[in-house]
């Protein structure tokens, strides 16, 4: 079944979007995006620059890795539930209920830092927008399966940054 314009597949879409305007394809001038504009640099490149991006996009590998290692069979690349799907409320899950994608942002807050042009920025924002999309269709997929226990979970974690959102 598929839900509205594009059945409900906005997030590959906007991560591709993202995608684009962080590397600033020249084609996109093709499609009346003002390519100089993209690339207005933002952020002066200096060693304390790239050590700073080079820092947080590892630091955002290794949380991806971590709690998709805690998360274990209970993966998957859609919103789906497995046979034996467990709520997972451990390790990184204590603070965040979708670490993967805390990672996830990381790495792309990394290079949009190690880029810095506006396009750079307007990616990030874009990718964001797109986890959260997803998120929406988890987070609703886990409250109905495991009702109350993911409510009380919801209570005691954020969403993204720990003790913040």
């Amino acid at each position: 079944m598929t839900k509205g314009w594009l059945g409900g597949n906005w997030y590959p879409i906007l991560l591709l979007v993202g995608l684009a305007l962080m590397v600033n394809v020249k084609f996109l001038g093709r499609f009346g995006v003002p390519v100089t504009l993209i690339a207005t640099p933002l952020v002066s490149q200096s060693l304390i620059t790239e050590a700073t991006a080079v820092s947080v996009t590892l630091s955002g590998l290794v949380v991806a890795i971590i709690a998709r290692r805690r998360l274990a069979a209970n993966w998957s690349a859609g919103v789906a539930l497995k046979k034996t799907h467990e709520l997972v409320t451990s390790g990184v899950y204590r603070y965040v209920r979708h670490p993967i994608y805390s990672g996830m942002l990381l790495m792309v807050l990394g290079t949009s830092l190690s880029v810095g042009t506006l396009g750079a920025v307007v990616a990030f924002i874009v990718m964001v927008l797109a986890m959260c999309l997803k998120l929406r269709g988890e987070e609703a997929l886990l409250q109905k399966h495991f009702a109350g226990e993911y409510a009380e979970y919801k209570k005691r974690s954020k969403m993204l940054i720990p003790f913040i959102w």
